[in-house]
């Protein structure tokens, strides 16, 4: 199977996801925070009533929170992107890669289809997927495909 047909194909399940950091929206930021250090996570997938509510990510720390002497006391729904776009895991991984491209995201809930948070994909995990089943094919191209060296490298 060629690369363009399997990321039609593929569920996103496949990718092998490691347990993203869940909390509640009232979660105070501060133990959100420690939550994503200690997991050495990129976000933390906020819930209302174990539905998806928002998403906390390191671009939403650096973008709205630092500066601000009072954030950590406060609860995480008051930082988080609310209502987040999201894939379900049996949607291919396409549909993952698109919602990221379109957003700009490096991080997409996976949700149910009650909206109970999953799992979250990771633009890593999506590289980590195609460089294991088509190694020939992403690993071993030049960063730009039609380059010709006209010199050779090196001192």
């Amino acid at each position: 199977m060629q690369v363009e047909q399997s990321l039609k194909v593929v569920e996103i399940v496949a990718l092998g996801m490691d347990l993203p950091v869940v909390v509640d929206a009232e979660t105070p930021l501060r133990e959100v925070l420690q939550r994503m250090r200690d997991e050495n996570s990129g976000c933390a997938l906020v819930t209302r009533e174990d539905r998806l509510a928002g998403i906390f990510t390191e671009r939403d720390l650096v973008a709205r929170v630092l500066g601000n002497e009072h954030a950590l006391e406060q609860p995480v729904a008051d930082w988080m992107t609310q209502d987040p776009d999201r894939v379900t895991q049996s949607d291919p991984i396409r549909k993952a890669i698109r919602v990221m491209r379109r957003g700009g995201f490096r991080h997409v809930p996976i949700v149910d289809k009650e909206g109970g948070v999953v799992g979250c994909v990771r633009h890593k995990d999506i590289i980590n997927y195609l460089a294991e089943q088509f190694p020939e094919q992403v690993l071993n191209l030049p960063p730009d495909p039609d380059q010709i060296s006209l010199e050779r490298e090196g001192g």
